[in-house]
């Protein structure tokens, strides 16, 4: 079955309303996460040489991709269980209230594990890469540090 079936099985069975289901916890979670994997990229590669006397960049930037993972999981476990309780009228806070109180607040870091260390990986190689095309084009361009290096560094 291909997308567009699938999208026309979930509107027949399901009603527009289920494809905003977790979206709230969705915003949150990808506001948080990219800010704080974007805003502590330049910080990390000062703070990791001070905390783990290492001039590797791609630890710098993949410990502060882990650490945002971290820090963002519980939105992301909350816009699973939206996602997967088709029957609740529960809002946000309310299944929040629920996970917490049944499974304790640990279950809010279900599979942190694994997601930081896929995060780890792909924030190291996106930034790295990010950093590299960066030098190359102020060096090939006129392009000079600034908002118009990165606006066109995002475009791409």
């Amino acid at each position: 079955m291909h997308q567009g079936q699938s999208f026309v099985q979930v509107l027949q069975n399901e009603g527009a309303k289920s494809l905003y289901r977790g979206l709230t916890p969705a915003l949150m979670r990808s506001v948080l996460y990219g800010g704080l994997r974007l805003g502590l990229y330049e910080p990390s590669k000062y703070v990791c040489d001070l905390a783990f006397e290492s001039n590797n960049i791609l630890m710098k930037i993949a410990f502060f991709g882990a650490l945002a993972t971290a820090l963002t999981k519980p939105s992301e476990v909350l816009k699973v269980r939206l996602q997967m309780n088709q029957n609740s009228s529960r809002g946000p806070i309310e299944e929040l209230r629920r996970i917490s109180s049944t499974e304790g607040m640990t279950a809010l870091w279900k599979g942190v594990g694994p997601a930081m260390v896929r995060v780890a990986a792909l924030t190291a190689s996106q930034l790295a890469t990010y950093d590299e095309s960066k030098q190359v084009l102020t060096r090939w361009t006129p392009l000079e540090e600034g908002f118009y290096l990165h606006l066109l560094q995002l475009s791409e």
